[in-house]
């Protein structure tokens, strides 16, 4: 996830060299397809067109999400190391060290996947489709990331009810006590926003398909 910092530039510099205004003839903002009468506009890849208005908020919010779930991490790391020290040099550990590193760790990987659908940086095997046209490639994308987005939202419902479970049942950890449903409720937004940007990379994906790209 981290590899894709330098797209992330890229991407911002794409977004900021949008000059033309939505709206205008024979132009779609959101897919960044041009439309001119009688012509076939040819891009290299789909994430090489610029984001509209919606693309940009959802960028801005993964982006913050996946920056958020980075400092997190380093913080556990951190405390790790803390931890590890005090209990080999003074036998003083982080108390409920192994409980904290567990809760915040699912938290902070939950935080990156929506950046990873916006800058297109899953792995994926495309060795098979690397040499059908764009708006094939496209299609496949769309659908993969339409249904990326429905296990999302799969997740973030049963996520939820878990952690209303947890909630009601009084589930606590072990050496702290911390109740488990907190852990488990910040959960939720992430994969929510993860969902919404599956949907909306999936919408970009067929509009490109209806858009006459090839």
């Amino acid at each position: 996830m981290y590899s894709s910092v330098a797209s992330l530039d890229a991407a911002a510099g794409l977004r900021d060299a949008e000059a033309s205004p939505r709206g205008a003839p024979g132009i779609d903002a959101d897919a960044g397809v041009q439309l001119e009468p009688g012509s076939i506009e040819h891009v290299a890849h789909p994430e090489a067109l610029p984001h509209g208005p919606w693309g940009r908020r959802l960028y801005a919010a993964s982006r913050a999400s996946a920056l958020m779930g980075g400092t997190l991490f380093m913080l556990l790391v951190g405390m790790s190391l803390v931890s590890i020290v005090g209990r080999k040099l003074f036998a003083l550990p982080v108390p409920g060290d192994f409980e904290v590193l567990q809760m915040g760790a699912a938290v902070a990987s939950a935080t990156f996947f929506s950046y990873c659908q916006m800058v297109d940086g899953h792995v994926r095997v495309d060795f098979f489709t690397n040499w059908l046209p764009l708006r094939v490639r496209s299609l496949l994308d769309g659908i993969a990331a339409l249904l990326m987005g429905t296990v999302a939202l799969l997740i973030a419902w049963r996520t939820g009810v878990a952690a209303v479970a947890s909630y009601e049942s009084g589930e606590a950890s072990l050496m702290l006590g911390w109740p488990g449903w907190v852990s488990i409720a910040l959960i939720v937004p992430a994969f929510l926003l993860f969902a919404t940007t599956s949907l909306y990379i999936a919408g970009r994906r067929f509009r490109v398909v209806a858009g006459g790209v090839q």
